[in-house]
């Protein structure tokens, strides 16, 4: 049975029967075309990102009025991004929130079929790349097993002055009193509720190339464990 799964509830517990999946436009580059006067061919202005990706799910709807307004409740609850997967893709999810412009509780009670649509962050990330692991020794190696770099969550448990290598680029934190976490999405350095960007000493936050990461740590302070979750990813 086909199905997607989204802000903890799965399609058919909320009576709807997934017909058809649709991805409306590939990952695409933020770019812009710059026309200036006097100058041959356009300046392209890169705005190094990707825009958003549109999927929609063609269902049914066999439920009762309702698991109907319970539909409207899970769907439009909050304009946030959460957690969607689907049983294509069973071993990839994205992140996503519900733009559809519909009356979800009337269609799906009077019509009984409807198209519902998400916006979507560009990249599909694996799930097993989502999870954090421990490690309490240096000098391991990460593989990552797509074709892009991802962007890992990084906690590091320990006091002082500490640097973290990924490959040949490291990573240089100062005064850590007890852990810092490193949000690469984000871009933002915390510990708990107090933010901690002042304590790193680097510009680009850490990520992992295809292949291959060569990993350690060391310092005139101590480092008593790292947590990473990986978050590898593909377009």
């Amino acid at each position: 049975m086909s199905y997607f799964y989204y802000n903890c509830f799965y399609s058919y517990e909320m009576g709807l029967i997934l017909e058809e999946k649709s991805i409306h436009n590939g990952p695409q580059l933020d770019f812009e075309m710059i026309s200036v006067p006097g100058r041959d061919g356009d300046v392209i202005l890169d705005h190094n990102r990707y825009k958003n990706v549109e999927v929609s799910y063609t269902v049914s709807f066999i439920g009762t009025k309702k698991t109907a307004a319970a539909l409207r409740q899970w769907l439009c609850a909050r304009a946030v991004y959460g957690y969607l997967s689907d049983s294509y893709q069973p071993e990839y999810f994205r992140y996503a929130v519900f733009i559809s412009q519909l009356n979800i509780e009337e269609v799906m009670h009077n019509v009984g079929r409807a198209v519902l649509t998400f916006s979507c962050k560009p990249y599909l990330y694996r799930k097993d790349g989502a999870m954090a692991t421990k490690y309490t020794q240096p000098d391991f190696v990460l593989t990552n097993p797509e074709q892009y770099r991802s962007v890992p969550d990084i906690t590091v448990y320990g006091t002082g002055n500490i640097y973290l290598n990924i490959g040949y680029n490291q990573y240089y934190m100062e005064d850590i009193r007890s852990q810092i976490i490193l949000d690469g999405e984000l871009m933002h350095a915390y510990s708990g509720t107090t933010p901690l960007n002042e304590k790193i000493r680097f510009t680009e936050f850490p990520y992992l190339r295809p292949g291959d990461n060569q990993i350690s740590w060391g310092g005139t302070g101590t480092v008593r464990s790292v947590y990473i979750a990986p978050n590898w990813r593909t377009l």
